[in-house]
């Protein structure tokens, strides 16, 4: 009882919303009696009217006094974060998989049941919530544009895979399929084009974003794919400048794993991290170990004292990383430590 009453000095109201590409389920809990209250409403801009007018009907009028709190969902919650904070609500976005692990063992589902779920975790936690900022027009549009680049290049390498794989044991086949896809390949390949084109305009008609983004790409092996990533993925920095944290978010940091006197296993990356960043910063890795004397040079020692390939290309993505928030923080720009040396200040 004693934990309701120090919770309550938050927010008044809790809402909870399970989100769906058509609907989402409310779930909105009074901090003061401890009322709960439910409905179903269509993820539109009418049902977000409707929300309103239940909400009041039911004491709540004040969107500043409300903790919204919902799992992400991609474009699904977009408009409704940006429909509750043009009004003052305070959003969390959460991880479904944090809540789930909160929550603990649970039996059955449902969307009014999740919403419900979702309202109980965020008025158990609201003290450490998570609110949402309006997303710089300039990040958002990078961020459409990424998953558009995604998106066609998978398209391109899933053919050239299946053209791969049939070449091993149907030549002709696959001399076929070449020529039936090349003017799709070639499409798509064109389009990757422009949307990279399109991704380097963007950045470059925004100062403090061409600024990072300049930063970003003097640490030698780091590309704009990679840095244009870390800029959405951080909010333009604004989020996660710690290497520590940003290598963690990525999946890159190591991890004890051991219990008691029988486990013992060697330290290893955790799989809860941002597989796209993952994957860049990876290819980045690579691109070091062959053209930047420096990382190379390292890499070939490690190899000569038995280190394991993964384990150094994984020290090699957090040296890159260490790099990059060093030159964000400083504000100038990467100096190559040979590059120093030879000017003397080495």
């Amino acid at each position: 009882m004693k934990k309701v009453e120090r919770l309550q000095l938050v927010y008044r109201f809790i809402v909870g919303i399970d989100v769906s590409k058509e609907s989402m389920d409310v779930c909105m809990i009074d901090m003061v009696t401890q009322r709960q209250f439910t409905i179903c409403l269509t993820n539109t801009s009418e049902g977000y009217i409707k929300l309103k007018r239940w909400m009041k009907q039911h004491g709540n009028d004040d969107h500043e006094q409300t903790l919204f709190c919902m799992e992400h969902m991609g474009i699904y919650t977009q408009n409704l974060v940006k429909y509750l904070m043009s009004r003052g609500g305070k959003v969390w976005l959460e991880s479904s998989l944090h809540i789930k692990r909160s929550i603990g063992l649970v039996r059955g589902k449902s969307d009014k049941i999740d919403a419900e779920r979702i309202a109980r975790f965020a008025m158990v936690h609201q003290q450490h919530a998570k609110l949402v900022k309006l997303t710089h027009p300039t990040l958002q549009r990078l961020q459409y544009l990424m998953r558009l680049r995604a998106r066609l290049l998978k398209s391109k390498q899933s053919q050239e895979l299946a053209i791969s794989e049939t070449e091993h044991f149907d030549k002709k086949a696959a001399n076929e399929m070449k020529r039936l896809s090349k003017t799709a390949l070639e499409g798509l390949a064109k389009s990757l084009k422009k949307v990279e084109e399109k991704m380097l305009e963007v950045i470059q008609m925004d100062r403090e974003v061409r600024a990072l983004y300049e930063l970003i790409t003097s640490v030698k092996c780091v590309g704009k794919v990679l840095a244009t990533d870390l800029i959405v993925y951080t909010h333009g920095f604004t989020r996660m400048l710690d290497g520590k944290k940003l290598a963690c978010y990525c999946g890159v940091a190591p991890f004890e794993y051991s219990s008691g006197t029988s486990i013992k296993g060697s330290p290893g990356t955790s799989s809860f991290a941002n597989k796209v960043l993952k994957y860049h910063l990876h290819m980045a890795a690579m691109s070091a170990i062959r053209h930047c004397p420096e990382l190379k040079e390292y890499y070939q020692r490690k190899r000569e004292e038995g280190k394991g390939k993964m384990t150094i290309l994984n020290a090699i993505r957090n040296k890159l990383l260490h790099r990059i928030v060093a030159v964000v923080k400083r504000g100038t720009p990467y100096q190559d430590r040979i590059v120093l040396k030879k000017v003397g200040m080495g």
